[in-house]
């Protein structure tokens, strides 16, 4: 019985073409893997909704009935304050929920309104039982940071919003009629055991819950806008 060997013999033109199709195929995985950026807003939605819900409390406490039937001009030049156009859009609206009719201009109002504020902000703090991160120096390779290791960690924010509205008859000058204040506050409070298990406790219907149920509520806002 014979045995025959076979050998096959490869040209260093078929190596540099087999090397060409690995490096191809490598390029084409690798083209194929890239990441995305997200860009952030300087402000993070909770500070912002938490902020306009203090607002909106203020807001419901001033009480201008005795504009009511009266037209009434809103002088904006003595406010100042962050979120200021969401501040000056819901004392216009509560203008009108009191009954007095805003006007455009000046000259044909009855009364004046100077808004102010006395406050609009946020107070943080937080407290931990267990070890915060460190940086920790490592020899010849300069410093890490290590990983917090909380037992107990608590975050809590409250915002308070206080606003003043000074009211004049117009034909009278600068007499003084009327001063309303009203003063609201929301709060949002994170808790952490051993790191993993989480909840919080807010008054805002929007952070009250996980991202997909905030999601579902605003969709059904959208599609019954009378929930």
């Amino acid at each position: 019985m014979k045995f025959y060997s076979f050998k096959f013999l490869t040209s260093r033109s078929d190596s540099l073409t087999v090397s060409g199709l690995i490096l191809a195929a490598g390029m084409i995985v690798f083209a194929g893997c890239h990441t995305s950026k997200l860009t952030e807003p300087p402000r993070t939605a909770s500070e912002i909704l938490m902020l306009s819900h203090s607002v909106d409390h203020a807001i419901n406490e001033l009480d201008l009935s005795i504009l009511n039937g009266k037209t009434v001009f809103m002088d904006v030049s003595y406010y100042e304050s962050v979120d200021k156009a969401y501040v000056l859009g819901a004392i216009r609206e509560k203008i009108g929920q009191d009954g007095a009719v805003l006007l455009a201009a000046k000259d044909e109002a009855e009364y004046i309104i100077e808004p102010r504020s006395r406050g609009l902000g946020m107070d943080t703090r937080s407290s931990l039982l267990g070890l915060p991160a460190m940086d920790i120096p490592i020899p010849l390779a300069g410093q890490i940071e290590s990983p917090e290791l909380a037992l107990f960690k608590a975050q809590k924010a409250d915002s308070i919003a206080s606003f003043a509205l000074a009211v004049y008859r117009k034909s009278d000058g600068l007499i003084h009629e009327l001063t309303s204040e009203g003063a609201g506050e929301s709060k949002f409070n994170q808790y952490h055991i051993l790191g993993f298990i989480k909840w919080r406790s807010t008054d805002i219907p929007e952070l009250n819950g996980t991202s997909f149920e905030v999601k579902k509520r605003l969709q059904k806002k959208i599609h019954n806008p009378r929930l």
